[in-house]
């Protein structure tokens, strides 16, 4: 594995009611970015689809972007197609049609860059809700023509899902899939001696979508965490067993689980503990939860960040600013259930919310964009692309991408 990737994976690692709520934290709205942070837009592509990954694909030391039936070389992000993809959506990226399945959508819901059969080529690990099935293509090389598609399992509808550090060895290598019950998938190989994607099942329990990892307890452990649960890590986090605890994350309504994007942990309030970063990934609210102890146990104290807009189905966390600590990124999804959603119509806007990390931490919102028709699907890479020092954002969505936005704060200070 190359640094540049090494460095990405590490990128996407530290890959997030006003009066009503009790909250020691506040929000401050900024209009226009601060000197100190600027990103410039560079449009990529104009392909409706929800889900979009960044890696080096052709082996030439620079980071390419992957987006639905095409991977963007760098660095003019030249388009190739690697796979058609079957689609029910028009021009617009929408319908109002909801009575067949799979209208309104590109049946394409993760875009993960990893290296499955170990040929030293960075494969693309999908996911499909429709088709209920995990699946990846192999890199065949740029000019090999389309890919071919290795299903790995059908198992239910997949939501998504995300890179994270599951066993605990510091880099991001394994998928947390984003259905129903509960489960991860690492490359391995397989009974038949070949390498391939071999899935840990954690719960068969049925929970809210979304998820995320890190370590709750303090016990140096990733732990996995859901919308309404949390599952302890336990010693072997392949065959051991994973404890579950109660949760309630994702919702304007106290004590009550929804639907959320990744779920995100970081110690917030700098207290020692870490807390919890989350949306409703389909109404208002952007929250986060500090973790309180209380002998031996674990509550948690719910905080507003946002509920201006709707659909925050994507977050990351990282350092845009180059102060220390992280902030958090997101964006509105376009038209997730063909426009039944809360705010459906609004403007969409991708976001970056400046933490200032304090034991009363404050949240000021920056405009990324707004009113551009660009917002964020189900996943926001965040990662260096140019080189330059400094953490860029990629994006795509429905609404017809991907897009890179460009932070200039390296180029700036002269790196």
């Amino acid at each position: 594995m190359t640094s540049l990737i090494r460095r990405y994976l590490a990128a996407i690692a530290v890959l997030a009611l006003s009066s009503l709520l009790p909250s020691c934290s506040t929000l401050d709205e900024v209009p226009k970015q601060p000197e100190t942070v600027r990103f410039i837009m560079h449009r990529v592509g104009q392909f409706r689809s929800e889900a979009c990954g960044v890696g080096d694909f052709n082996n030439d030391g620079k980071l390419d972007i992957v987006a639905g039936q095409y991977w963007y070389e760098a660095p003019h992000y030249k388009p190739h197609k690697f796979r058609s993809l079957k689609d029910k959506i028009d021009d617009q990226g929408k319908t109002h049609e909801v009575n067949d399945e799979g209208i309104g959508y590109h049946d394409d819901f993760m875009n993960v860059p990893l290296d499955v059969d170990g040929d030293g080529f960075l494969d693309v690990v999908t996911c499909c809700w429709f088709s209920k099935q995990i699946d990846f293509y192999r890199n065949t090389g740029p000019g090999a023509g389309q890919w071919p598609i290795t299903i790995i399992e059908k198992n239910g509808n997949f939501e998504a899902g995300d890179l994270c550090d599951i066993d605990g060895d510091g880099v991001e290598f394994e998928i947390l899939a984003h259905t129903q019950d509960t489960k991860w998938y690492e490359i391995g190989v397989k009974s038949n001696g070949m390498c391939g994607i071999i899935r840990h099942q954690v719960s068969t329990n049925k929970k809210h979508f979304g998820g995320g990892v890190g370590d709750i307890n303090g016990d140096g452990r990733p732990d996995i965490i859901r919308p309404n649960a949390w599952y302890e890590a336990p010693a072997d986090p392949r065959n051991g067993r994973w404890k579950e605890h109660s949760l309630a994350v994702g919702s304007l309504t106290e004590g009550q689980a929804e639907h959320t994007p990744q779920i995100l942990v970081y110690d917030v309030d700098a207290d020692g503990l870490n807390d919890i970063v989350t949306s409703s990934a389909h109404r208002h609210g952007i929250f986060w939860y500090k973790q309180v102890k209380a002998g031996s146990g674990i509550s948690w104290k719910r905080h507003l960040i946002d509920k201006s807009w709707s659909q925050a189905h994507s977050l990351a966390l990282a350092d845009l600013d180059g102060d220390a600590d992280l902030d958090l990124i997101t964006g509105k999804r376009f038209y997730a259930h063909n426009g039944n959603d809360p705010d459906a119509d609004a403007p969409l806007g991708v976001y970056w919310y400046e933490l200032q990390r304090a034991a009363a931490p404050k949240w000021v919102k920056h405009v990324i964009s707004y009113g551009e028709g660009i917002g964020a699907g189900l996943s926001i890479p965040v990662v260096d692309l140019d080189g330059d020092g400094d953490l860029d954002i990629v994006v795509t969505g429905k609404w017809g991408g991907p897009v890179y936005f460009e932070n200039t704060t390296g180029k700036i200070a002269g790196k």
